[in-house]
């Protein structure tokens, strides 16, 4: 079983508060504020593309939002990520792996979303994380491995390696 110190354990504290923050910016700001919470030379893996740094995150995810606009009922797409299973390991104090299990629940249209069946996908996830020189942790790196696919097309655009 890990155990911390009181430094490590303040530490993790804020690397979930980073996880949840990044929870938050996907699901109910348009994943907006994502490239904020990266560092400067950040790879972001999404369905096995990459992604370098908050320039290139931020226009991944204009273009996700721009086709929401295009592709989705009145220009919405409703979202909500669980996260769990989170686990943290320090490789020193400026530092650390994390990794969690994420399922997604998304669907066209403004919420309540009926008849949802089930989650869109279900993925475990890795984060690497720097603490920068300023004190805050952010994800120099981001990857995730699908375990479910659901049968939603225009998720699997996203996250399906063609």
């Amino acid at each position: 079983m890990a155990r911390f110190d009181q430094e490590a354990a303040g530490a993790v504290a804020e690397l979930q508060q980073l996880v949840n923050d990044w929870g938050y910016e996907l699901d109910m700001n348009d994943c907006k504020g994502v490239p904020e919470l990266c560092t400067g030379d950040c790879n972001y893996i999404v369905g096995g593309n990459s992604h370098r740094g908050p320039a290139a995150i931020a226009r991944f995810y204009a273009a996700r939002n721009e086709r929401v606009r295009t592709q989705q009922k009145d220009g919405v797409r409703t979202q909500r990520h669980t996260i769990s299973n989170f686990r943290v390991s320090f490789r020193d104090r400026h530092n650390a792996a994390l990794t969690f299990l994420l399922v997604n629940y998304s669907a066209e249209g403004k919420a309540p979303v009926l008849n949802l069946v089930g989650p869109t996908i279900i993925a475990d996830c890795q984060f690497k994380c720097r603490r920068e020189p300023g004190g805050e942790w952010r994800i120099a790196e981001f990857n995730s491995q699908p375990v479910f696919i659901g049968n939603d097309p225009f998720l699997n655009a996203s996250v399906v390696k063609k």
